[in-house]
């Protein structure tokens, strides 16, 4: 109970700064219009077509499915299916606590912790979570390189400040990208890292029990290569994983789009907002703020502005962000937080024998 209470307490800090840096995002959008009230945007919610903004729901909804299902299709893989709910779980805790901590450095391990209560081991959901992480990561690139040669403009409408964050974003990801896959792909590099650190760590005696250490440190590492080894050799997996992390990524990008159509945008000029949306992603994904939130908003408002006028940009990007960001995490927490209970009572239920 006393370890579980620092994390518990933790979780609620990180879910407190969640909330105040989502009012202070909401805040800022708001005060950049000052022809913005309550009333303004509920007259403009009712004039919005419903359709479409079913079609955004439906997106969003999207993206957590496929979140799931990338994760679920490695499992696979591992002989280790799960059902459609825990792998629902599983992607609503790693895309729940990458909101709500810096970098996103919360997701996967909470994740990861779902899993290994599921019986997975923790260096198969370590290699799953890495592979899923690299194909996650080469997806946005991906859309983001398609979305520049079919409209190479939409970079240019950002300002000076914004196209430098989507530069050095783009450059973030395909290292990160790169890493990801080197782990994966060269864990003999890993393999040595960890050795010399672990070499270093016994030279200063920090550890009383150094050969305890050595001999776990060494096996996690041989059941890592096993199982990288494992993932490389499933080539249609790795493909089909990454064919989910492309809808799942599309999915959320199109909410934009069609939040965009359901304020009565035209649909030639659609697809220029799915191509700014890209760009907004690629460059606010690697900024150490929980959800990146108030640089997606910046660059969001920047782009839009550019093809409309201030209140529809303002209008659009609370519409889209809430869609694709707010409710989705909300969706995601109680997820998390059912599945968290049904843990602690199944943990508590003693078992019955015949």
């Amino acid at each position: 109970m006393s370890e579980k209470q620092p994390k518990l307490r933790k979780n609620l800090i990180w879910s407190f700064l969640f909330v105040l840096i989502a009012a202070a995002s909401v805040w800022a959008v708001i005060s950049q219009n000052k022809s913005f009230s309550i009333g303004q945007y509920i007259r403009f919610l009712r004039q919005c077509r419903p359709v479409w903004i079913a079609a955004a729901f439906l997106s969003m909804l999207t993206f957590i499915w496929f979140s799931a299902e990338a994760i679920r299709v490695l499992l696979r893989a591992f002989d280790a299916p799960r059902s459609p709910l825990q792998g629902l779980s599983y992607a609503a805790a790693d895309l729940y606590f990458s909101a709500i901590t810096p970098s996103a450095t919360g997701g996967q391990p909470a994740a990861g912790l779902f899993m290994m209560r599921d019986g997975v081991s923790g260096v198969t959901a370590t290699v799953i979570l890495l592979a899923n992480l690299a194909m996650y990561t080469i997806s946005i690139v991906l859309i983001g390189l398609v979305c520049l040669i079919l409209r190479p403009g939409t970079f240019l409408r950002f300002s000076g400040f914004s196209r430098f964050l989507i530069i050095i974003g783009a450059v973030i990801q395909i290292s990160l990208a790169t890493f990801y896959c080197v782990m994966l792909w060269k864990e003999k590099i890993l393999d040595r890292l960890i050795n010399k650190l672990l070499k270093l760590i016994l030279k200063i005696k920090w550890i009383k029990h150094p050969e305890a250490l050595e001999q776990r440190v060494l096996g996690a590492l041989s059941r890592y290569a096993k199982s990288a080894e494992l993932i490389r050799g499933k080539q249609k997996v790795l493909w089909k994983n990454l064919l989910y992390n492309m809808t799942l990524r599309t999915a959320q990008i199109c909410v934009t789009m069609f939040c965009y159509l359901a304020q009565g945008g035209q649909g030639s000029a659609a697809f220029d907002l799915f191509a700014l949306q890209s760009n907004v992603v690629v460059g606010s994904t690697f900024i150490p703020i929980p959800g990146a939130m108030g640089v997606t908003d910046f660059l969001m408002l920047d782009g839009f502005q550019s093809i409309m006028s201030k209140q529809n940009a303002s209008n659009l990007e609370l519409l889209s962000r809430t869609t694709s960001f707010y409710v989705c995490i909300f969706l995601c927490g109680t997820i998390v937080l059912i599945r968290t209970i049904t843990m602690r009572l199944r943990e508590k239920t003693p078992e019955t024998h015949d």
